[in-house]
């Protein structure tokens, strides 16, 4: 049997992943002097409570090497299991790292294969989503493992900032650009490549921003087979939003889900971060 093992970077709540079949492993926020199993003990509206209310950013740590090596040793009790980890990007935490080093330590670490997402957030959740659902059909991890890193090599994903004031707080923007950009209702585009989070343009507002994701689509049309994937950052009602407009242009798209976001990207971005994940057709 595959076991399928992905961190919160993911922003998959507890629920989502057990509805996937998921073993979900959680990262700690800290406010503070005060830690939180991120989606455990911390849930996300609490989470963006707190953060609005901080005038120091949170700070969020990965995983231990010996928390991962419990875990894996938890789904090995069977010889014939093996797991495959879907890490969030090795840029952005030392989750994929801290795997590496407790798969060292199993006395059978053939068994477990370690995929680095090179993202996060809806990204690194879409290809969690297309290995829980294509998982039957491999008859090992190593295996499901390719077939989801060729998936991860054809991912396109972006996303605007809403508020600006977290970025500068978290060293991202500077407080003259940010005073501009609020003033003029202009908010900077991103995108993830190479693992990272790069600003890709600047964007007057949400509405001039749909024009933008749906150019995006045509450069990199996406495969019909699998979803895109929209979170919102403590905006749902907007991510739904954009999720109609995108079917309400007759593009031929695939089936859209629409999804949170957690601590790990919210505490950089803050709330109202928008971003649009798929894999680009070949």
């Amino acid at each position: 049997m595959i076991h399928l093992v992905t961190d919160s970077m993911s922003d998959l709540t507890p629920q989502e992943a057990e509805d996937l079949g998921v073993h979900l492993v959680p990262l700690i926020v800290r406010f503070g002097d005060r830690e939180f199993r991120e989606g455990y003990d911390l849930s996300r509206e609490e989470f963006y409570i707190r953060l609005r209310q901080a005038d120091v950013l949170p700070k969020t740590s990965c995983i231990s090497p010996a928390l991962f090596q419990e875990k894996f040793e938890e789904l090995l009790q069977d010889p014939e299991d093996e797991v495959l980890y879907i890490s969030g990007s090795s840029r952005l935490s030392g989750c994929y790292q801290s795997a590496c080093t407790a798969r060292k330590m199993l006395s059978d670490p053939e068994r477990v294969t370690i995929l680095d997402s090179m993202i996060a957030i809806s990204g690194q959740a879409l290809l969690v989503r297309m290995a829980a659902k294509k998982m039957k059909l491999y008859k090992s991890a190593r295996e499901l493992g390719k077939m989801i890193q060729s998936l991860r090599d054809h991912q396109r994903c972006f996303g605007q900032a809403e508020d600006l004031k977290y970025l500068v707080m978290g060293g991202r923007l500077s407080p003259l650009v940010a005073k501009v950009g609020t003033s003029f209702s202009i908010k900077p585009m991103l995108k993830f490549e190479a693992g990272e989070i790069l600003q890709a343009g600047l964007i007057h507002g949400r509405n001039k921003a749909k024009a933008w994701y749906l150019e995006k689509l045509q450069m990199y049309p996406p495969r019909l087979d699998c979803p895109m994937v929209i979170a919102g950052c403590d905006c749902h009602e907007d991510a739904v939003r954009l999720a109609e407009y995108f079917r309400s242009q007759k593009q031929g798209l695939p089936e859209m889900i629409v999804m949170g976001v957690g601590a790990v990207i919210g505490t950089h971005v803050g709330p109202g971060l928008l971003a649009v994940s798929w894999i680009e057709r070949e």
